[in-house]
Formats: structure tokens, sequence, C-alpha cells
């Protein structure tokens, strides 16, 4: 799923999205077309897409039928295929009908979430024991964490409109706006918001740390995880200084998108780390003390 996901950045970064024409499932007429190098990046992208649907499909029918009795497994799966379903669907609708940046940012940010579920279920399935296990956590991390993942997917959005729009000419210097190529101010105006809220990302990360230190000491996977995703935000900043430094290269943009998914797909596995857990029991009711029966004449 991670491949596919690049595969399909390097089908936007390189201008490849009409390299089979109109046609959809078929390129240019054909199952197996002439390859010029834009048709041979768009087959290649759909024959992994293709290969990687059969895999998820497979992936959802074994784990309901060995694990569909665990309840976590009942939410992923659905999840994990459904969205696998709408990635593909909104692809082919792209290559069929032209479509506007706003709905060519939201089939990047639904391909995201196919591959947050679908590492979501693997980690599962390898941990499942110490994750129902774990002691659970009260319901400020988990608003806090869950916020955070809304935060950070709003974020991703408005990178990919960036990018869909052609925005990112607006702003060709770094960590600076500069002055760009003229494309209005409210193309300034979006890539300004998107590296500060940028900057904001860092900073709930490091918050998200401090709350789990504070009101889950004994959870030390979280604590974990909070670092993991405060490393994997600095490097997805530092993959966007890349990205305008270098003018937009093939490299920064397929590195940036990498990143892009890795750091959702942490915050997306903290969010099922707080989700799930053992809850405390309640202390039993101390019973009555039983009344001392005296016989007559007794001290």
């Amino acid at each position: 799923m991670f491949l596919v996901l690049v595969m399909g950045a390097t089908v936007t970064t390189t201008g490849s999205e009409q390299g089979c024409g109109r046609d959809w499932p078929l390129c240019n007429g054909r199952f197996v077309p002439d390859f010029a190098l834009s048709t041979a990046i768009e087959f290649s992208h759909r024959a992994v897409t293709g290969i990687e649907g059969v895999l998820v499909v497979a992936l959802t029918v074994a784990v309901l039928a060995l694990h569909g009795d665990q309840r976590p497994i009942r939410v992923l799966a659905p999840l994990m295929l459904g969205f696998l379903l709408l990635q593909a669907g909104m692809g082919a609708w792209a290559v069929k009908y032209p479509q506007a940046p706003v709905v060519l940012a939201l089939h990047f940010g639904i391909s995201l979430i196919a591959l947050a579920t679908t590492t979501l279920t693997a980690l599962y399935l390898r941990r499942s024991g110490a994750l129902l296990a774990a002691p659970a956590v009260s319901g400020g991390p988990r608003l806090a964490t869950w916020g955070s993942a809304a935060y950070l997917y709003l974020l991703v959005y408005s990178g990919a409109y960036i990018r869909h729009a052609g925005a990112a000419a607006a702003c060709p210097s770094w960590p600076l706006c500069g002055a760009g190529a003229p494309l209005g101010q409210e193309a300034v105006a979006i890539d300004v918001v998107h590296r500060l809220a940028a900057g904001a990302a860092l900073v709930l990360a490091v918050g998200l740390l401090v709350l789990y230190r504070h009101a889950a000491p004994d959870r030390r996977d979280l604590v974990v995880g909070a670092w993991v995703l405060i490393a994997t935000v600095v490097a997805q900043a530092g993959a966007g200084a890349f990205l305008v430094l270098s003018r937009w290269s093939v490299t920064g943009e397929l590195l940036h998108a990498a990143l892009t998914g890795v750091t959702f797909t942490a915050v997306a596995y903290l969010c099922m780390l707080v989700t799930l857990g053992r809850r405390r029991a309640a202390a039993p009711a101390t019973p009555p003390a039983p009344a001392v029966l005296r016989s007559e004449g007794a001290p």
C-alpha cells in the first residue's frame, strides 16, 4: 500500500495522469499499451494498484475468517477494504472526467487512510495481546490524540491542494515565502497558512508527548509512539524545505509524499493505542462486618 501511495505521487509529479488517455481500466484502448514514459508510469501505477487490490481483498477475507470475533478487526477490515475501493474509484473518476484540485487532493487523503488502515491491521495482528491488555487511558489524552489526527489530515489535504492547484511556485524560498511566480495573493496565502500549520503540527506532537507522560505514565508505548510522531513530523518538514529549495524536483515531491504517509500512519497508530486497552475494574464494595452474637452472661 505504501508503494501504491508513492507511485500515485509519481504519476502526479511527472504529469503522467493522461499517460493512458481517458481510458480506464484499459490504457490507450489496450490491455498492454505501447509505452512512452508517461504511459509506462501511469500503467505501472495501475498494475501495482491492481495487485494491491487482490492482496487487500485476500487479507480482509483472511482476518475476518480467523479473527472476526475481535471488535478491532471488525472495524479495521471493512475500513481497509472500503477505502481501497474508494481510492480506486476516485482514481478512475479522475481519469475519465477531469477534476478540480479540491477533488484531486481528496484522492491523496483517501490514499493515506487506505495506507493507515492496512498498516494498523498488520500491527494489531502482531500485537493484539499487548494492545488489549494495556491500561486504558482517560478521555483527555484520547480526545487530544484523535484531534491531532484530524488536524494532520487537514494539513495533508492543504498540501495536496497546493500541489494540484499549482500554487507552490508562489513561495519559492524557505522558511520565508519570498517573491515567487505571479499567482495572486490567494496562492501566497495558502502557502503561508500551510507552512504555519506545519509548524503547529510539531507543537501538537510535542504536546502529546508531554500529555502522555503526565496522564498515562504507565503507557510506555504511547511515549515511544509520540517520539516516533515527532521524528516523522520533523522529517516531513525537512522534506518540505528540500522540496522548495530543490525547485519542486521529482525526488523532493516523492520524499515529501512518502513521509506524509509515514506521519499520518504514526498518528493513526496512536489513535489505536488510546482507543484500545483494558478498563480498570471498579473496586469491590466492602461487605458489612458480621454481627457478633453474645451468649447471656458473656462479658
